[in-house]
């Protein structure tokens, strides 16, 4: 075989596996493959939410301050006591009704006797002694030492009941609250009512008030000489003292 003939073989040789690798190139190049398409979720939706309150912060804890020692009550004399006699109410009696009576017949006319000095009526020699004007001042003395007496022992008799309330003490400040106190009494010392007539600005002082007229049962029996259709009303204050120790 010839030189030139093997060089026309190779020729073709080349040229047929040039041709195939340019083929393939232009086949890798172009083609694609065929993928089926991809399903996606739905889009989720978003929803802008308002930022939570943010709650602010505990306040400090408050420090109290020490408690100041209690002071010690004081009871002070009460001022005696003005009582209100209440004056009689004049008793109306009723106007008897006129009678009427028949006239009288007429008589005849008598003869009148004369009178001797013997039958003659006698004159008083005596008569009721009426109270003189010296007696007044006596009486009316004896009366106002049994008024003082009576007071005394009522006085003497509310103290041993009457206490400043422990519960009042708190928030208090220093000083004397007074309050009065109006209540009616029979002759065996029972109070049959009672109320306040003047308040002293604290509840509890005016509660521990009514408290003692209460406990402090049965009261001195008053004198007869100051009853007024078996009883008789008091209008006594009542003092409560607190003092800074």
């Amino acid at each position: 075989m010839s030189r030139s003939h093997t060089l026309s073989l190779w020729s073709v040789s080349l040229l047929l596996v040039l041709g195939l690798h340019v083929g393939l190139a232009c086949w890798a190049l172009f083609w694609r493959p065929h993928t089926p398409p991809v399903e996606l979720p739905p889009a989720a939706m978003m929803v802008e939410l308002e930022p939570a309150p943010v709650k602010p912060p505990p306040p400090p804890p408050k420090v109290e301050p020490e408690p100041e020692p209690e002071p010690e009550p004081k009871l002070v004399e009460a001022p005696k006591p003005t009582i209100a006699l209440a004056k009689p109410k004049p008793v109306v009696k009723p106007k008897p009704k006129p009678i009427q009576e028949k006239p009288p017949e007429p008589k005849p006319p008598q003869p009148t006797p004369e009178k001797s000095e013997e039958d003659a009526e006698p004159a008083p020699t005596e008569r009721a002694s009426a109270p003189t004007a010296s007696d007044a001042p006596s009486v009316s003395i004896a009366r106002q030492q049994a008024k003082q007496t009576w007071q005394s022992q009522l006085q003497t008799q509310l103290a041993r009941f009457q206490k400043y309330p422990e519960a009042a003490k708190r928030g208090e400040k220093p000083g004397i609250r007074t309050n009065s106190l109006r209540f009616t009494v029979d002759a065996e010392g029972r109070v049959l009512a009672y109320e306040l007539v003047g308040r002293s600005g604290n509840r509890l002082i005016d509660r521990a008030t009514l408290e003692v007229i209460r406990k402090a049962q049965p009261l001195p029996k008053p004198p007869p000489e100051l009853l007024n259709d078996g009883t008789i009303e008091i209008i006594m204050p009542l003092s409560y003292e607190l003092k800074r120790s």
